[in-house]
């Protein structure tokens, strides 16, 4: 076998999850719930209330899909991100989450070249990649889909990176989404 899990799968019954706990808002695991689990999760009621705000909030921006990457989409994620260092209430940590390493690494590279510009981020920005609480790390992170497993923090911003080309249209492969497992992951990341 090439793994511990497929040897598990071989070996032993398979269990079902039946109760999700960890998230504070509901809104958070029901697309899950519905996509992946046919709606057999219990899922805890609301821990907290966010008043007016939402649990997921849809930004989209116009960019362009070119050479694997939408830079529209790394700076607006960057932007983002400065906007949170900078208004948070309870230092909230963040996660960064893309569809692909092509567009892991625009954003790392927009964000490099924002701090050089920008010297209060580049403070708040040196203060958060080294962040640590009780001795773990809440840092922040900018992984792409096939790499965030785990990772856990209270604020996560999906990159989805596809937009239309520079043709208009918008092709039909979404890179390790479209493979075999691509499900998975995107369960895991969500």
């Amino acid at each position: 076998v090439e793994s511990l899990l497929d040897l598990a799968v071989a070996r032993y019954d398979s269990a079902h999850i039946n109760y999700h706990y960890r998230s504070e808002r509901s809104e958070l695991i029901e697309f899950s719930n519905k996509a992946f689990y046919e709606n057999r999760l219990h899922i805890a009621p609301n821990v907290s209330s966010l008043g007016k705000n939402t649990a997921i909030e849809r930004i989209k921006v116009n960019g362009v899909w070119a050479d694997s990457k939408n830079e529209v989409e790394a700076t607006a994620v960057v932007t983002l991100i400065d906007k949170i260092l900078r208004t948070r209430k309870e230092g909230e940590t963040i996660g960064v989450i893309t569809f692909g390493v092509q567009q892991q690494n625009c954003i790392e590279s927009v964000i490099e070249k924002y701090a050089r510009q920008h010297h209060e981020f580049r403070t708040r920005l040196a203060r958060e990649v080294n962040r640590k609480e009780d001795g773990q790390d809440v840092s922040l992170f900018i992984k792409n889909i096939e790499n965030v497993q785990g990772d856990e923090r209270d604020i996560i911003i999906f990159a989805v990176g596809y937009a239309p080309g520079a043709n208009g249209k918008v092709y039909a492969h979404f890179g390790s989404l479209s493979m075999d497992g691509g499900e998975n992951r995107l369960n895991v990341a969500i």
